[in-house]
């Protein structure tokens, strides 16, 4: 990822610390929202264009670049074995620890989300006891962990539910819609190509993340989409009927 790349995605994660999102910022600039969003995703933005987004959101320039990670990977982050399998017993608060890592407000989750405001406070108060958020007077939310992307553990609790999932549900679909894209390729790679395709990907999706993190969820073109990507040894059957020496 280039410096420019990064100073985005920095700047990005700033405006969602600030609960900032597409919709608001444009306001402020008086700019449509497409607008702002080519402006984020825009790498030859000029340093006018970032000081006046700085001002009206109150953010500042040297703080975005000390976050940047200026020449190193998108950091991530993960919970401990003991928090995912209390999460992955509870279903509800899975969910709801996911919206509030997401950016929502308990009373915005109240409103959106079918749950009453007494299980509300409830779901806080565990979140609380383990160590996942810090509640402060008015149910207000500090999360524990913002340095970066939450990252399930492949072998966690939550990790091997959600899997599971995904492998039994997630192909089951015609894919034939506008919202839907598949694309898949079969060729031959050495350990090391993958190697440097598997940083790309990593990349790729913690990218899709802070690009999904500012999007208005009152916003009624926006839809939940399920991405992935994967590879893993494999040959069509149909083309194994000659076989390789």
């Amino acid at each position: 990822m280039s410096q420019i790349d990064q100073f985005l995605a920095a700047m990005k994660r700033a405006l969602k610390a600030k609960n900032i999102i597409y919709k608001d910022l444009a306001e402020s600039l008086d700019l449509s929202e497409s607008s702002v969003k080519r402006i984020l995703s825009d790498k030859s933005i000029g340093l006018d264009r970032i000081e006046e987004i700085c001002k009206a959101c109150d953010i500042s320039f040297a703080e975005i670049c000390k976050n940047a990670n200026f020449e190193e990977d998108i950091s991530t982050y993960t919970l401990s074995k003991d928090q995912e399998k209390i999460l992955a017993d509870n279903p509800r608060l899975l969910h709801y620890f996911i919206l509030l890592n997401d950016g929502l407000t308990s009373t915005k989750i109240e409103k959106d989300f079918e749950i009453s405001n007494n299980e509300s406070k409830k779901l806080l108060l565990q979140l609380d006891k383990l160590n996942l958020i810090e509640l402060h007077p008015r149910d207000r939310v500090k999360m524990k962990n913002k340095s970066g992307v939450l990252r399930f553990r492949r072998d966690g609790a939550v990790g091997k539910t959600l899997f599971t999932q995904t492998k039994n549900n997630y192909l089951n679909y015609d894919f034939d819609t506008e919202k839907d894209y598949i694309r898949f390729s079969n060729n031959s790679f050495t350990q090391e190509s993958l190697g440097k395709f598997k940083k790309k990907l990593d990349k790729l999706v913690s990218e899709i993340q802070e690009e999904a993190r500012l999007v208005d969820r009152d916003d009624k073109s926006a839809s939940d989409i399920g991405i992935l990507l994967a590879y893993r040894p494999w040959e069509y059957s149909s083309l194994d009927a000659i076989k390789k020496r």
